[in-house]
């Protein structure tokens, strides 16, 4: 499986399970098709490439990306593993991002350039920390461990949203951050006769 897949995959996994630090999970969905609709990606062939200094492109996946009435995306990779993800709307070219696992889901921030998407993983110590201890506070967020903030679970699409908007504001600063380019694969034509 090319990198870009298993970049994500794996932390996708490593995330609900707790051992990526700082992660934003939740064991049920925060977004369903009442709150969780946006469909701003249209249905297609993709490629999906970590961003990343030191990536290649043969770190990069194809994926079929296609979405049902309710906003309910499907993402299938080239080796035929399927990832649900479902957008919310939290600024213009902003989404937050629900990526279902296994064993729960995961949380993205997506921001759209052009026609791509640049999603890129939320960390709970990443946030601003009056925000995130105000979140904390009202319930929107819960953790175990608030001087490292470990894993942090999203319970509600405030908290969910409002993380989101902190990383569209540029208010949420990851020293490394683990982000992959989802742009459309494009047909180049020759007009040239053979």
């Amino acid at each position: 499986m090319k990198r870009s897949a298993t970049v994500l995959k794996t932390a996708l996994v490593a995330l609900i399970i707790g051992a990526v630090s700082g992660c934003l999970v939740s064991e049920t969905p925060v977004l369903d098709a009442s709150n969780g609709a946006a469909t701003p990606l249209g249905p297609g062939d993709y490629v999906s490439c970590p961003v990343d200094d030191e990536a290649e492109e043969s770190d990069c996946e194809d994926l079929k990306i296609s979405h049902d009435a309710s906003g309910l995306y499907s993402a299938v990779t080239s080796s035929d593993e399927a990832m649900e993800w479902r957008f919310r709307r939290v600024a213009r070219g902003g989404y937050a991002v629900q990526v279902k696992e296994s064993d729960g889901y995961a949380y993205y921030y997506g921001r759209m350039a052009g026609e791509a998407l640049r999603m890129t993983f939320m960390q709970c110590p990443s946030l601003p920390a009056d925000l995130r201890a105000s979140l904390i506070r009202r319930g929107d967020l819960a953790t175990e461990d608030e001087d490292d903030f470990e894993t942090c679970a999203v319970n509600t699409v405030r908290g969910l949203s409002k993380s989101a908007k902190a990383y569209h504001k540029g208010k949420a600063v990851d020293e490394d951050p683990l982000t992959l380019m989802i742009s459309p694969v494009t047909t180049e034509i020759s007009l040239q006769t053979p």
